[in-house]
């Protein structure tokens, strides 16, 4: 068997490497929690957004081409975050720890808001210096392509798929034996929405708030981010009187066996600083985005 092909099934994968050196406890972590759905913890959060909202009006009116979103920002305070905390992008494979090479997201686009429409599934990949406007432009170029009913990769195989008896099994089947071998083709593993860092889910584009959401047994994303709608809060003011300000509902899932609590901790932090001053996101990453002590967690 050549080298190659004997390392890709024992070790490495077309879009990770596995992690070594990993601590005794990290590495016995996969066998005791054997599913991503028995490792799944959640956080949920409202986020004060007031200043990422002017910040976004300032932005569209300087570049409306740009077509600014909250979502968007969203999206790219979690570039950052992975760039940053790169463990987030580390997922469980054969009770083994991986770290992908590339920080991808998934989200889903309806061409538009009625019952009929059919779900499109956009994936894109970033880099780990994008900022909120390169992110944005990304997004804006998946979101159009989505509505245009452009197929995505895998769409057209799986048509085929479902229109043939039989054949769903059989191919996914395969897939799965293939994805286990870590032999599945680095074009199928691209093209599936699944196989990413992280999912999004926009809710808040529909009125709802922001639910827990289960993390998928299928493909390898380690975290799932629910976005919920906008909705008033009060607060205390700087002179301790209550203020009306906006708050952004957030629920996030994640797999806990790719890391521990404080470095969690720390990641939902940084990504909670990001959103309060989305200034820091029209510059490179630096070490010295996490939060200050006394910044509220």
């Amino acid at each position: 068997m050549p080298v190659s092909i004997g390392r890709m099934i024992f070790v490495d994968r077309p879009d990770a490497r596995r992690v070594r050196g990993l601590h005794f406890f990290r590495a016995l972590i996969p066998y005791v929690m054997g599913t991503r759905t028995g490792a799944a913890v959640w956080l949920s959060r409202e986020v004060d957004v007031e200043p990422a909202l002017a910040w976004l009006k300032e932005r569209k009116d300087e570049d409306p081409s740009t077509e600014w979103s909250l979502f968007s920002l969203v999206l790219a305070a979690g570039v950052r975050t992975f760039a940053l905390k790169p463990r987030l992008n580390d997922y469980v494979h054969r009770h083994a720890i991986y770290r992908r090479d590339r920080i991808v997201f998934s989200f889903i686009v309806k061409p538009n808001l009625s019952e009929a429409s059919a779900e499109t599934a956009a994936k894109v990949e970033f880099e780990p210096a994008d900022d909120a406007r390169s992110v944005a432009r990304k997004v804006r170029d998946a979101v159009a392509a989505a509505r245009a009913g452009k197929p995505g990769l895998a769409e057209p195989v799986m048509d085929v798929l479902h229109r043939v008896p039989g054949l769903k099994g059989l191919g996914i089947g395969v897939y799965r034996l293939l994805d286990a071998l870590n032999l599945a083709p680095n074009e199928l593993l691209r093209a599936d929405p699944l196989q990413a860092s992280a999912v999004f889910a926009n809710l808040g584009s529909i009125g709802l708030d922001a639910p827990v959401h289960h993390l998928y047994e299928w493909g390898s994303a380690s975290v799932f981010v629910s976005v919920g709608r906008i909705a008033p809060r009060w607060v205390p003011g700087p002179d301790g009187k209550p203020v009306r300000r906006r708050h952004l509902g957030l629920t996030v899932s994640v797999d806990e066996r790719i890391a521990d609590g404080i470095y969690f901790a720390h990641a939902a932090a940084l990504f909670q600083r990001l959103l309060r001053k989305p200034e820091l996101l029209e510059r490179p990453p630096a070490d010295d985005m996490a939060p200050e002590a006394d910044e509220p967690a």
